[in-house]
């Protein structure tokens, strides 16, 4: 059964904050939920890209300032 990975990236030095948002990418490519929160503009630069190769479909919010937050899910057939 899929799962709901919260994943919250601020605060974690470069390059282990951009290795685990490349893992988070590949848990929702198993068919789980992500949802990603970062302070790193370059992860808000790369996830999307990973996310459209890989066929998933992404969300992006910024809750507060220099903070974003990235849902990933596989696409459904609708």
């Amino acid at each position: 059964m899929p799962e709901i990975i919260e994943v919250d990236l601020r605060g974690v030095p470069m390059p282990q904050h951009l290795q685990r948002a490349t893992e988070a990418v590949a848990k929702a490519n198993e068919g789980n939920e992500v949802v990603l929160t970062t302070d790193q503009e370059v992860v808000i630069k790369y996830v999307p890209s990973a996310a459209a190769k890989d066929g998933l479909k992404m969300r992006m919010s910024m809750p507060d300032e220099d903070v974003w937050r990235i849902k990933l899910t596989l696409k459904t057939d609708e």
